[in-house]
């Protein structure tokens, strides 16, 4: 049985991932595909689009064998903690060869190099000078990592500007730290760039990306005609997604505009002290610019500093949100798994033989199989989905649906 992994967000699933599904297939010879997925928000610090099962289910729809879910504590992380938890995550599974991702150079050797790289100069006092000096003199963090990358060895800081190879310079990070038996491998990323929103060339040949698929969902206020996002959805999970705006059942960062300004005046010096991420830098400039709030994305802008990324500022207002307090775990002590095709039985008995990990497929289940540090993790991921949840109704005027009771996807 040959097994590949794949981490996402599929915020939301479009082309490029179902392609992305059938050549990991094609090039790693994998039986089976499991999908290590992002829940209710994600790594740019926003909810996702769609809800974590319906997101899901298209996955499924489109060629994946078996989707686990990313606790919410690594899946709104930086590039580091978020490869670092899921590659730990597929590792200890036990049963999986290779994992497949896309970058923009589609090298995994030359990744692979610069990830070897990057982990020597993690450890360096002379590259950390180097990067603390270029924040000094105006770069922001990844412009001034870059540059003393490229320092100490020539062509690899280039790698360091885009977004895609960042996380699979992580991954292959990941993967080293761990000695891990699984092997990577890169594709080529077809179509628009990462944040491109314009569809209007788009060939047949080339896929969109999420985040244009976001913007112009926000655009249109999630009236997008059917027709037009046929270019862009595959058939297969088009249906599930027409339905999801259909009913409006979809979220935009604007959800979090009153809550979080609700949460933020609830906390001072001494409560944003104990969220473990924060910076003292950051915790001033949101003491000091509260009362200018006017909605998430507003702020996020206003916080902006040039060492201080606007990703990184959304995920720490998030876990403000989501009020995050306790310290991560190192790696992910569980496998939650968030739905399966029928024909995937075979491959849940292997998880279950060789895992070193529990898997649950019953949410009731975890109180049972995980000790206190997993737990936890499991508790802090489920009340994420019951706020998310809570968004959604507020918007749909649907009945709420606890997490505890919310059934697995399968197909």
């Amino acid at each position: 049985m040959k097994v590949t992994g794949i981490i996402a967000e599929y915020n939301p699933f479009h082309k490029g991932h179902a392609y992305h599904i059938q050549k990991a297939k094609e090039l790693t010879g994998a039986d089976y595909i499991i999908v290590v997925m992002s829940g209710d928000f994600t790594q740019r610090g926003m909810p996702a689009i769609l809800d974590k099962y319906t997101r899901a289910r298209m996955a499924l729809a489109c060629g994946a064998d078996l989707v686990l879910e990313l606790p919410v504590r690594f899946a709104c992380a930086s590039a580091e903690f978020f490869a670092g938890g899921a590659v730990s995550l597929l590792d200890r599974l036990g049963v999986v060869d290779s994992l497949c991702f896309g970058s923009e150079c589609g090298d995994a050797g030359l990744l692979q190099k610069a990830a070897s790289v990057l982990a020597e100069a993690e450890a360096s006092e002379s590259f950390r000078n180097t990067l603390r000096e270029g924040i000094r003199n105006g770069l922001s963090f990844p412009a001034a990592r870059a540059k003393a990358l490229e320092m100490q060895e020539n062509g690899i800081g280039e790698l360091f500007t885009l977004p895609n190879n960042i996380l699979g310079i992580e991954y292959c990070k990941a993967l080293l730290r761990l000695n891990s038996r699984i092997l990577p491998h890169a594709l080529l990323r077809k179509g628009c760039g990462y944040h491109d929103t314009d569809f209007s060339l788009l060939s047949d040949e080339e896929f969109p990306s999420a985040s244009g698929i976001r913007s112009l969902m926000k655009k249109s206020e999630g009236t997008v005609q059917s027709a037009d996002l046929s270019r862009l959805i595959p058939s297969a999970s088009l249906p599930g997604f027409l339905d999801s705006l259909k009913k409006g059942a979809w979220l935009s960062d604007s959800a979090l505009d009153l809550p979080l300004h609700y949460k933020l005046l609830l906390e001072s010096e001494e409560t944003l002290k104990m969220y473990p991420e924060l910076s003292d830098a950051l915790i001033r400039r949101i003491l000091k610019s509260r009362n200018q709030y006017e909605g998430f994305s507003q702020f996020a802008d206003l916080l902006k500093t040039r060492d201080i990324t606007r990703s990184a500022i959304c995920r720490s207002l998030v876990r403000i949100f989501l009020d995050q307090k306790t310290t991560a775990p190192g790696h992910i002590p569980y496998a939650r798994v968030l739905g399966f095709q029928k024909n995937s039985a075979p491959l849940l008995s292997q998880i279950k033989k060789n895992s070193s990990i529990p898997l649950i497929t019953k949410a009731a289940d975890a109180s049972a199989i995980l000790d206190e540090t997993a737990l936890r993790l499991f508790n802090e991921t489920c009340a994420a989905s019951n706020l998310y949840e809570m968004l959604l109704c507020h918007k749909t005027g649907q009945p709420f649906i606890h997490e505890m009771k919310k059934p697995l996807r399968i197909i």
